[in-house]
């Protein structure tokens, strides 16, 4: 039985400030391989009752990449790498300056108040990134949040190369 393919995530804690678009993950595409999203997950641990959170799914060209609040490794989570176990895409989270160039792709309202999400992708209709040497949207991947109340949010990307 041939081994599976690689299988990564990228996780992330970020503070979440009211009303305030924020990229939590920013899962970028390497020059010769791209990453493929098998599941997302979201959660908040807001107390306070309010209107949902936007939770965005979005295409980024990375001609506006922002600023990472960090550059976590993906963690290798399944599968076999040949010489090591490291990633060839790349992730930023928790950005304090929001990449400007983005197109979106999927959407979801979740409420803050203990509210979580997770969308696994179906076998063959998982979003996949173009290699970071193409043109236009889709050199990264960025999952952004809206809340409408200060709250903290985790939140994780799973994919594949």
């Amino acid at each position: 039985m041939p081994s599976p393919s690689p299988g990564y995530t990228v996780c992330s804690t970020t503070a979440v400030i009211a009303a305030t678009a924020q990229t939590v993950i920013n899962l970028i595409s390497a020059t010769n391989d791209m990453p493929i999203i098998t599941e997302i997950g979201v959660g908040f641990d807001g107390t306070a009752a309010s209107a949902p959170a936007l939770v965005e799914l979005l295409l980024s060209s990375q001609a506006g990449a922002g600023t990472p609040g960090s550059s976590p490794a993906p963690q290798l989570i399944r599968g076999f790498v040949s010489g090591g176990s490291a990633a060839q895409s790349t992730a930023g989270i928790s950005y304090s300056a929001e990449p400007t160039v983005l197109t979106l792709a999927k959407q979801w309202l979740v409420t803050p108040t203990g509210g979580q999400l997770i969308v696994q992708f179906p076998l063959g209709r998982e979003p996949s990134g173009i290699t970071s040497g193409g043109s236009g949207a889709g050199k990264a991947y960025a999952l952004r949040i809206t809340s409408p109340k200060a709250c903290n949010c985790r939140a994780y990307m799973e994919f594949e190369e």
